[in-house]
């Protein structure tokens, strides 16, 4: 009778030198490309980060680096205060677009101008929003253009779940800081214009969309005469940020009452964490509740590229943070490693990696097979000159002013405690592997299958104005946990289209999947 050997079917993925290791080896090379070309370095010239004149394309060339680029920046603009996000973009009782710049109960677009977006009444009169920071009605706008958000007002927040989750405690923690999260994607000045200047922002402009670029395949084939569509320009920023609640931090142990003062939030005094005080709704703006708020993770997107350039950074303590996919960062960190040296593998040398691998375990099966040890932390790894340097020319984390546990405050120290989990600029590598990404609390339950470009590059309308791809990235497959898997790889064109036709199902909204808040 024929008995496979499972050792030998396993190892088939790598090399005997690399089962004698550990077996998840094979698959985290895939992972663990050095991102960023040799001549990738910046400088800090009139507050402005500027890339070697050798660099003419950045986020192709140095994709971590300018992941770092994108951080900082977003941190020098007061990302919190300053820059919209889905419930002042996408907002409430939306109006129509102002058809000539004399039109009026409408909504204005006026890149040059203070407001550059907003709702001009029937008078003419420009009208200032209820409440800066919080949802909006009848027009999007801008939280800088009125002097900065108050306070951020979220009506999107997560019921704090049952602490009955003795399982997820140990194998995925950070499902449990997902499922209690506030997530707010905050999006730049040229997002906001461009998708209000679009009508992106209501239904009705989007079913506008799908009429306009639907009736260019049905009736204008070959030819393109509405261009590319949706296209936002090469300076729009979407920025997703984690918020943990403080009964969530205090109950995972990312942080303590180390002071034993009432006054001051439970901190981690070694790694900091960004505050702020969040008034968030667990019931869709029923009611409110005001609360501390930890920055856990950011996700982040530039349209430097046609695709996007896609980064996630998290805090150095998120349990879990490598699992799975591992952490890669060319640019900012290193972790120091022993390794056999690549020409002589009986010679150990230390190496200076810009990757961590996955915790493993012994499987204790006495099959050579090693498996995850998921939910711990991982190395701090060692900031860079490069990434110093930028940090101390631009101020971030120097602590030359008090730390406010209610607003972050560009000096906070904490800003240190964030590491680059990887990025993402094409959806497969150069060796053919589809590239994935996903951070340990934002994808919490899917990262061994997530991929940001995969997921987002579905975002798309139908006729009604309504999601076009329902589902969002879900592929209908389960995990060895039972959460759902999420798409990996390229687009499909079934998503789209009927098939073998230029009928329209979906139109495409250029990765951007805030058109599910539209009213």
């Amino acid at each position: 009778m024929f008995r496979f050997n499972l050792t030998v079917g396993l190892l088939c993925i790598g090399s005997a030198a690399i089962a004698a290791t550990n077996s998840t080896y094979g698959p985290m090379y895939f992972h663990s490309h050095v991102r960023d070309a040799d001549a990738c370095a910046m400088t800090v010239i009139d507050d402005q980060l500027v890339f070697d004149d050798a660099v003419s394309n950045p986020a192709a060339s140095c994709p971590d680096a300018f992941g770092w680029k994108q951080f900082v920046e977003a941190v020098q603009a007061n990302f919190w205060t300053n820059w919209a996000n889905d419930e002042t973009v996408w907002v409430g009782d939306p109006k129509p677009l102002c058809a000539s710049a004399d039109a009026n109960d409408c909504c204005f677009v006026d890149p040059d101008g203070t407001p550059q977006v907003g709702y001009r009444n029937a008078a003419g009169e420009i009208v200032e929003p209820d409440d800066i920071g919080g949802p909006g009605t009848a027009c999007p706008y801008i939280p800088g253009d009125w002097g900065g958000a108050h306070e951020t007002t979220f009506a999107g927040g997560k019921p704090v779940t049952s602490h009955n989750t003795t399982f997820l405690r140990t194998q995925d923690p950070a499902r449990i800081a997902r499922q209690r999260e506030v997530e707010v994607v905050y999006r730049n000045d040229p997002f906001v214009t461009y998708t209000t200047a679009n009508e992106l922002y209501s239904k009705a402009g989007l079913a506008k969309l799908f009429a306009r670029v639907a009736g260019e395949g049905a009736n204008s084939i070959p030819y393109r005469p509405t261009g590319q569509g949706v296209s936002y320009p090469s300076a729009a920023v979407m920025f997703k940020a984690d918020w943990i609640p403080e009964a969530t931090m205090l109950e995972l142990g990312y942080v303590t009452d180390h002071d034993d003062d009432p006054d001051t939030p439970p901190q981690d005094p070694e790694h900091p964490w960004i505050t702020m005080k969040i008034n968030a709704s667990t019931d869709n703006g029923k009611t409110y509740e005001e609360g501390i708020y930890y920055l856990a993770a950011i996700t982040g997107a530039s349209k430097a590229l046609p695709r996007w350039h896609w980064y996630a950074y998290e805090h150095v303590q998120n349990l879990g943070r490598c699992d799975f996919l591992g952490c890669n960062d060319s640019y900012g960190f290193r972790t120091t490693v022993e390794i056999a040296d690549p020409t002589d593998p009986d010679t150990k040398i230390t190496f200076a990696s810009n990757f961590i691998t996955p915790h493993t375990q012994d499987d204790q099966l006495r099959d050579g097979q090693q498996i995850f040890d998921l939910g711990k932390r991982y190395p701090s790894g060692d900031m860079t000159d490069g990434l110093a340097a930028i940090f101390e020319a631009t101020g971030i984390g120097d602590g030359s002013a008090p730390v406010d546990p209610d607003v972050p405050q560009v000096s906070d120290p904490a800003w240190r405690s964030y590491r680059l989990k990887g990025t993402q600029t094409t959806f497969y590598n150069t060796d053919g592997y589809a590239t994935q990404m996903g951070a340990s609390i934002t994808e919490a339950g899917f990262v061994n299958t997530a991929s940001c470009m995969s997921c987002h590059v579905q975002a798309s309308v139908n006729a009604q104005g309504g999601n076009g791809v329902p589902g969002v990235g879900a592929t209908g497959r389960l995990n060895i946990d039972g959460y759902g898997k999420v798409v990996t790889g390229h687009p499909e064109n079934g998503d789209f289209y009927d098939r073998g036709t230029t009928q329209r199902r979906a139109v495409q909204t250029d990765f951007v999947w805030g058109i599910l808040f539209a009213q």
